[in-house]
């Protein structure tokens, strides 16, 4: 399901070089001839954080943050945090049924719902505990996206600038700053032998205090952390509507198939297709760190800012197969990922991914993980999920990208 929103670059790529081709969105994301050209606009919310720097300095950032995603800490963080979580928030959702026990409620906001908690396990946000603080750090995460992707914004990007600035300021004063002051104590604690390092909590935001580097201004840490919020849920909140969707009208078409709503493998693969369809950030600009020739004989000089579009590149027919633009849970990838480009490609695919997508490898015995996307399909499948015949999904108004603003769904089996 192709739309205008996919064939129309928005204002900030217009003007300079576009790359469809997957081949050539590859070769440039993978050479160390061009460095981080996105983001320039969402500078104050992301500026020198991992998605911003490039080479050395980038590889040492990651390095530190690798810990956070080791399968011991995802398995911790899908089994303790994110599945109770799933849990806990159907079972809220209760409140909206109906005198023929039908759940009525927005897709779109359930799936952040659910994703709040895990975004401030990882992150190190404390006291996302009750209802009311959940809806407001969901709330303050919502508003943070709003600016972190301003690129994207059709409002006045400078007032969106403005006015989420000061949206963070009293996300600093009611949660960030008391969980920085927390993690603060504990470091100084370890530091002086009165805990043991595995005492510790294990977030970013302890990783980098404990590991605070001179040359880092004081407000790194925020940025860094507004990265993680937003990209932890980011990628499933975008990508979770549209495979629901997509399997909405597989099953229409292939009702021998509808069985499968409850099979893990099955949901793994329609959501890899889904993310493939609908990423997170269609297209990322790289700027060449000298004259560049790539191998089909482009020139770009020094300088020059490129706009690699993903979408397209994940709809080529060469590498996804003549049926490439459409949704096909059955699709074989054997020489690429089978999500594309959505995690980005190069030093900076996406650090977090197996976050979403789950461990591919299950090793001593262990159950392994499933990653967001997959848990958070199969549980709204067993909650009986339906698109709201009544009331169908629209997207946001407020951005080029495909993200939905609204999805009424009903729930028939809570």
């Amino acid at each position: 399901m192709e739309t205008i929103r996919d064939l129309v670059p928005p204002p900030h790529i217009q003007g300079i070089k576009h790359f469809v081709d997957y081949a050539l969105v590859d070769e440039i994301l993978k050479s160390k001839d061009f460095r981080q050209g996105s983001h320039q606009e969402s500078q104050p919310f992301f500026g020198d954080s991992l998605l911003t720097i490039d080479h050395d300095v980038h590889f040492e950032r990651r390095r530190l943050q690798a810990p956070l995603f080791r399968k011991e800490a995802l398995e911790y963080y899908e089994r303790e945090e994110l599945l109770p979580l799933i849990d806990k928030a159907l079972e809220e959702s209760k409140t909206n049924m109906d005198e023929d026990g039908v759940v009525r409620a927005d897709l779109c906001a359930l799936i952040r719902t659910m994703l709040a908690r895990i975004s401030a396990v990882t992150t190190g946000i404390d006291g996302v505990d009750t209802p009311e603080r959940t809806d407001a750090f969901r709330t303050y995460i919502e508003q943070l996206g709003t600016g972190a992707t301003v690129e994207w914004s059709v409002e006045d990007h400078d007032d969106v600038i403005k006015r989420i600035l000061e949206v963070r300021a009293e996300f600093v004063k009611e949660f960030y700053g008391p969980s920085v002051e927390r993690r603060i104590k504990i470091i100084d604690k370890f530091k002086d032998g009165e805990v043991e390092e595995e005492e510790l909590p294990k977030d970013l935001l302890t990783l980098m205090y404990l590991h605070w580097n001179d040359n880092w201004d004081e407000e790194l840490p925020l940025r860094e952390a507004t990265l993680y919020l937003v990209a932890s849920s980011q990628t499933t909140t975008h990508a979770l509507p549209h495979m629901m969707i997509h399997l909405h009208e597989w099953f229409q078409e292939h009702p021998e198939d509808y069985e499968k709503r409850f099979d893990r493998d099955f949901l793994k693969q329609a959501g890899h297709e889904a993310i493939r369809l609908h990423l997170p950030s269609p297209a990322l600009l790289r700027i060449a760190l000298k004259d560049v020739t790539l191998s089909d004989g482009t020139n770009i000089a020094e300088g020059e800012r490129v706009a690699c579009l993903f979408t397209p590149a994940n709809r080529d027919k060469s590498v996804f197969g003549d049926d490439a633009r459409s949704f096909n849970p059955y699709r074989e990838t054997p020489n690429v990922k089978p999500w594309g480009f959505a995690f980005g490609g190069g030093e900076h695919t996406c650090i977090g991914r197996t976050l979403v997508t789950g461990l591919s490898a299950r090793t001593d015995n262990d159950e392994g993980t499933d990653g967001t996307l997959v848990n958070i399909a199969l549980a709204l499948y067993k909650a009986g999920i339906e698109i709201d015949p009544s009331d169908l999904p629209t997207y946001t108004e407020l951005s080029f990208h495909d993200s939905y603003g609204r999805f009424p769904i009903l729930l028939t089996n809570v």
